[in-house]
């Protein structure tokens, strides 16, 4: 309950007033009547009980046993296979809300993302420019929930960064965070501070108040070259998120409620502008990829094989990582209480005195999650489970005064496409395993292995993609609640998403 109703505050939530807790991915609840129905039946929850959320609200509460997760969350299911005739008609033809529910209650802001999207640029940088983004320029549009991370993630990696977004309220509070420096309403002034920068090889991030159909176009007009060109706009809610170019916001929110088809045909063509930007850019030598909205699944106006000439940044640069079962994990302290977020920090230096673990908590601490204290993680399935048990602890002997939430988010966008060079791993006979058996690929299985291994909270989602794709998602949390039962349900947690990452994960983690 802490969870849902921390993800749904006006602090942390892009758009509290609609239950958006950030662009794209959407509602927790269908409305508040559902909200109220939700935390009323969480509040009645016996230990041996479930309660099951379908499309953002109560379906049904099971009596599983208390080894079961508390709470599953099943949204955004669509009839059909993803590129089947019954899945085409109800994405084109739902009102703009549709099938657009949320399956994440550990939404903790732009924070939450930023490990990730440090981790994202780093690996550009070491791949394509020798480690450091100094001296380069990185571009991307779309500053909400997930992309007001990347100016940061540029800057910590030594780049230059402009940010596009539509919105200015979304840019301000971006800037209020400390994530981006200055907001800018000229692309000249954002240009000439953006060239300065470079040019010194200092960090520094700008923010651009405008549409990205229209700024990429007039950069690859100009000859204007990023290093680094990318995409976070909600170009996965063709009509509830992305805003088309030519309007302003308050006209596509009137478009999106009088007529969807419209609205969906007018972001659909502003996608084909901005895509096919993106590949001029790209043709004069930006390094492009899409930053998980699959916004190059299928633009209209742009051949297919184009399009997939854009990797996903799944793909491109974190596919190595996961395959080691490293992944973002997000801890988040049920007390309210900074002092209980401190704590978690000096655990963390204590167990990993030299990892990249222990130095990101100087980074973090400068830049604080709204709502609950949380801190978020780029870590190995191993070193969470033995983070969580530790914290365990500290919740037993009174060091933190409440429950801690430790917890995953595995995403994978639509039309991932495996790294060059990786092959299909293979069971112990002769004959290779499916297509998709693996963690990384299938989210349905590894929730499946989740709902038996000691997950306290479960969510699973399929969201629309650009066109007719499907980006897919699981999520999952155990509860350091001191308990001495907890630990184990912690430890088997974290060694079921180890072992489903890649073949000979679960004998790594007993390593």
């Amino acid at each position: 309950m802490r969870l849902l109703l921390n993800s749904a505050d006006r602090s942390v939530a892009e758009e509290a007033e609609r239950l958006i807790p950030s662009g794209g991915v959407g509602k927790l609840a269908r409305d508040g009547q559902a909200l109220h129905s939700m935390l009323e039946a969480l509040q009645k929850l016996e230990e041996n009980q479930t309660l099951l959320i379908r499309r953002g609200e109560p379906a049904a509460v099971l009596e599983i046993g208390e080894e079961a997760p508390r709470v599953m969350v099943v949204n955004a299911e669509l009839p059909g296979e993803p590129n089947g005739a019954a899945w085409r008609e109800t994405s084109l033809n739902a009102a703009p809300e549709a099938g657009r529910y949320a399956a994440d209650w550990m939404f903790t802001g732009p924070t939450s993302a930023l490990p990730e999207a440090f981790q994202v640029f780093r690996a550009a940088a070491r791949m394509h420019f020798g480690g450091s983004l100094a001296g380069r320029l990185a571009v991307s549009a779309g500053m909400g929930g997930m992309g007001g991370a990347q100016a940061l993630a540029v800057t910590l990696n030594g780049g230059a960064f402009l940010g596009i977004d539509a919105n200015s309220a979304r840019i301000k509070r971006r800037e209020k965070a400390g994530l981006c420096e200055v907001m800018v309403n000229n692309l000249d002034e954002a240009l000439r501070i953006l060239k300065n920068a470079v040019r010194k090889r200092e960090p520094a991030s700008v923010a651009l108040v405008g549409n990205a159909a229209e700024v990429l176009p007039e950069l690859a007009r100009r000859g204007v070259l990023p290093d680094l060109l990318t995409d976070q706009t909600p170009a996965d809610d063709l009509c509830g998120g992305y805003i088309p170019r030519g309007i302003t916001i308050a006209e596509a929110r009137s478009i999106q409620q009088s007529d969807p088809n419209a609205c969906r045909e007018r972001a659909l063509d502003s996608i084909a502008a901005q895509v096919n930007a993106m590949l001029e850019l790209k043709k004069l030598g930006a390094i492009v990829f899409e930053f998980g909205n699959g916004i190059y699944t299928q633009p209209r106006g742009v051949a297919e094989a184009q399009a997939q000439e854009i990797p996903d940044f799944i793909s491109a640069y974190l596919r190595a990582d996961l395959a080691q079962g490293r992944a973002l994990f997000t801890t988040i302290a049920l007390s309210g209480e900074p002092a209980d977020l401190a704590q978690v920090d000096a655990l963390c230096l204590d167990l990993f005195p030299q990892s990249e673990v222990s130095g990101w908590i100087a980074v973090a601490r400068r830049h604080s999650s709204p709502g609950l204290p949380a801190r978020s993680f780029w870590m190995t399935a191993a070193e969470a489970a033995k983070f969580g048990e530790a914290i365990n602890d500290a919740v037993r002997n009174g060091a933190i005064q409440a429950p801690v939430v430790l917890g995953r988010s595995i995403y994978i966008p639509a039309a991932a496409k495996p790294a060059a060079g990786m092959t299909e791993p293979r069971s112990s006979g002769t004959a290779p395993m499916a297509r998709g058996t693996t963690f990384l690929n299938s989210p349905a299985l590894a929730a499946l292995a989740q709902a038996n291994s000691g997950a306290s909270w479960l969510g699973v989602q399929a969201a629309f993609g650009a066109g007719t794709k499907l980006t897919r998602a699981m999520h999952f949390a155990a509860i350091a609640d001191g308990a001495p039962a907890s630990a184990g349900r912690i430890g088997r947690a974290f060694a079921s998403d180890l072992a489903s990452s890649f073949p000979g994960g679960a004998a790594l983690f007993a390593s």
